[in-house]
């Protein structure tokens, strides 16, 4: 079984049987994941597939987040001797269909380890999304591109993705989050490793559907643990594993631009409390440091972009899946750097 699917699934029972007929038009087997699901998903798709060798079922006793799930049924993929494994989400959100173009990209391209979803490139669904939703997800992008050193990644939350087993025996799963941070602490494990990626620009299905996911509640828990993975990012690639230009810059641009506004600020305090005005000097020097730090520091980070490993663009039409036979399926590479192949 070198092609199998994992679904996680909580409060999932009257949507798990067709996303499982669907998945197995195209993987060789599907492990789902009950995650203590309050309405007994695993006893549905028992009754339903009891025939079926394909269908595997295993039970968590206890609910564990998506994350949680989903890494159990990657250890249970594996143990199956899975080449590579695809992960669906079980409310019939993600389209069965595009796994081929997932899996054909992983096998025609080896450098790559993972090849998720982008939702973002459907012009429809951005015309339909909230303005506080576009708005949260853009900012959430931008914190995970920082954290993950994936720069020109656009769609961090997507939980479509297919990743070689390889990549996954390398990662320490149980270090990874559990919850709906799992999806992006996976491409920060990647983005640590320099783990060129690919992006897959897909259409989601939605039937009116809340998203689970609150803006306010990831924009009020996720930046914590994204500061620890950029911290612990930035000081593995340029300070463990490598010392280079951008590691002087950071070395001197940090501390020159934390004491140009330390002392900026007190000198503005010490002014306003004395009624007294800084002299220009005063007041230049403040500038200078601070001026010079920034720079410094706006050097480093330009240095890490250029050096990222840029994300392999993919696009794909509904269109074209409607049209081209499962055997004629091909997807139009938009932007492919060279440097994926020489990480």
């Amino acid at each position: 079984m070198s092609l199998l699917a994992v679904i996680p699934a909580y409060r999932a029972s009257k949507t798990i049987i067709s996303v499982i007929e669907r998945a197995l038009h195209f993987v060789d087997a599907v492990v789902v994941v009950d995650d203590a699901c309050p309405e007994h998903s695993a006893e549905v798709v028992t009754a339903a597939f009891v025939s079926d060798p394909r269908v595997h079922v295993v039970r968590l006793p206890e609910n564990r987040g998506v994350g949680g799930a989903t890494k159990a049924g990657f250890a249970a993929a594996l143990e199956a001797g899975a080449e590579i494994v695809v992960k669906l989400d079980s409310d019939d959100q993600m389209d069965a269909s595009f796994i081929p173009y997932m899996v054909n990209l992983l096998r025609d391209h080896p450098y790559l380890s993972l090849v998720k979803g982008n939702r973002f490139g459907s012009s429809a669904l951005l015309a339909t999304m909230p303005i506080v939703r576009l708005v949260g997800n853009s900012g959430l992008s931008f914190l995970v591109k920082i954290a993950s050193g994936y720069w020109n990644l656009i769609d961090p939350t997507n939980g479509y993705i297919a990743v070689r087993s390889e990549a996954l025996r390398d990662l320490d799963l149980k270090r990874l989050a559990d919850r709906y941070f799992f999806e992006i602490d996976l491409l920060c494990a990647l983005g640590i490793r320099r783990a060129p990626i690919a992006e897959l620009e897909m259409d989601p299905i939605y039937s009116g559907e809340n998203s689970s996911l609150s803006i306010a509640k990831t924009l009020v828990s996720f930046p914590g643990p994204l500061f620890r993975r950029t911290v612990r990012r930035l000081f593995t690639q340029y300070v463990i594993a490598d010392i280079n230009v951008a590691t002087l810059y950071a070395a001197l641009g940090i501390p020159l631009f934390a004491i140009g506004a330390i002392f900026g600020l007190y000198q503005w305090h010490e002014s306003h409390v004395t009624d007294l005005p800084r002299t220009s000097g005063t007041v230049v020097l403040a500038l200078l440091f601070f001026i010079i730090g920034f720079q410094l520091m706006l050097q480093a980070v330009a240095y890490d972009v250029s050096e990222a490993s840029r994300t392999l663009k993919v696009r794909i039409s509904r269109g074209t899946l409607e049209k081209r036979s499962r055997n004629e399926r091909q997807a139009l590479v938009l932007d492919e750097n060279s440097s994926l192949a020489r990480n």
